[in-house]
């Protein structure tokens, strides 16, 4: 197999991988609700926790990865067990019968999305791409909202049809689809086990010369301090983000509250979508110019600014438009924190770091529906949530600009 073609083919396993993983495993989670509770008799509240259950195994999982990478030379038989459990997990949520059975295929199913998702799909690129980094990890992040948009509709369909238990299984397939080219392909963390370069190599060996202090692709063994201040700021801007994110599970709520109809509620939940696309896509081009620390704050000014208008403007076209303009924040709960640790942390600290900020992230992810939800329930208003948010993006702005000071 020629060298381009091994690039083609590593970025397409891992984009699958994070298909796999974000976009089917946890994307598809809220269609299932309302007929699962109808059909069991479960409370919404109920099942939908789920979905926290499963985000909750999957933080959990991938903190393991940094320490299964260190010596892992082949990474099939990661893949293969993560696949197993995903899968598996999903598939025995077709044949449960209680609450108690779904929440533990969630904890099975979350387990191995763990192991299948950012975390190692960004180790990968990372060790592959050295130049044009940003953009690889854009479009590979892009993969855990591209399934929800296109693939909703044809699940959708086939749980209205054919009932919630085919409609699961119907997932596990997709999963299976998605994970094919990193189960048939030989992928490898590094080039240097196929005897390879890391793409953009000459580059890199350039930059070293002239900044020996700064470009290091090895794991360092150095103590890290948990107390330091990029640490902190990492981790605050990381969690307000992904609570930020957890906006979007309202939006349909949001536009009810003001008086709009349903139907422009699922408009706006539609933009935001896309938004969760493009805005990673973009992002990857953008940092390639400005930097990470440039493109976060812009992502969280502008998104701020959306959500100032949804406080003023509540007509529907408007409101629509601003959920797009909302959802750039998205590319900031997932793009941009990796983009970050590797500028502030440098490679040699980035398997040991990440996996913490994302568990942090999906921990903040999977109870902020909650926590927006209580606060909408404690002011009946979804102004207050919507000032919370704005002031978090103040806040991401603020890390953004201090954290590049410790760029490397």
């Amino acid at each position: 197999m020629n060298k381009k073609l091994r690039y083609i083919m590593t970025m397409i396993a891992v984009c699958g991988l994070v298909g796999c993983s974000i976009g089917v495993c946890l994307g598809t989670s809220g269609l299932f609700y309302n007929a699962v509770s109808a059909d069991l008799g479960i409370s919404k509240g109920s099942i939908s926790s789920t979905y926290t259950i499963t985000a909750m195994a999957s933080a959990f999982s991938g903190l393991f990865i940094s320490r299964i990478l260190r010596n892992e030379k082949n990474l099939k038989p990661l893949i293969i067990a993560g696949v197993f459990l995903a899968v598996g997990g999903t598939v025995l949520m077709a044949f449960s019968n209680h609450l108690f059975m779904l929440y533990a295929c969630s904890v099975i199913r979350g387990a191995g999305a763990g192991l299948l998702s950012f975390v190692l799909a960004t180790a990968v690129i990372n060790q592959w791409f050295l130049e044009k980094n940003g953009v690889m990890v854009s479009v590979a992040m892009s993969f855990s909202g591209l399934p929800g948009v296109l693939l909703s509709g044809m699940f959708t369909g086939i749980i209205d049809s054919r009932g919630w238990r085919t409609g699961y299984l119907a997932v596990a397939a997709v999963m299976i689809v998605f994970c094919l080219p990193a189960l048939l392909y030989p992928i490898r963390l590094k080039p240097s086990m196929v005897n390879m370069e890391p793409y953009g190599y000459e580059a890199y060996i350039k930059y070293k010369e002239e900044h020996p202090d700064k470009a290091v692709v090895i794991q360092s063994s150095e103590h890290i301090d948990h107390h330091s201040a990029e640490i902190v700021l990492t981790l605050l801007m990381t969690i307000m983000v992904y609570i930020i994110a957890g906006l979007m599970q309202h939006l349909p709520s949001l536009a009810a509250s003001i008086g709009l109809s349903a139907a422009s509620g699922a408009l706006m939940v539609s933009f935001a979508s896309a938004a969760n696309i493009v805005s990673k896509l973009l992002y990857g081009a953008v940092n390639e110019k400005a930097g990470p620390f440039k493109t976060s704050g812009a992502y969280a000014l502008i998104s701020a600014a959306a959500m100032a208008v949804m406080l003023t403007v509540h007509q529907p076209l408007v409101m629509a438009v601003s959920s797009f303009v909302f959802g750039f924040t998205f590319a900031n709960s997932s793009t941009a924190i990796s983009i970050i640790v590797r500028k502030v942390f440098g490679m040699e600290q980035y398997t040991r770091i990440y996996p913490l900020m994302s568990f942090a992230g999906s921990s903040a992810n999977a109870f902020s529906v909650g926590l927006l939800g209580f606060m909408y329930d404690l002011t009946g208003t979804y102004a207050t949530v919507l000032l919370m948010c704005i002031g978090m993006q103040a806040i991401v702005l603020l890390c953004t600009a201090r954290l590049s000071k410790y760029a490397k």
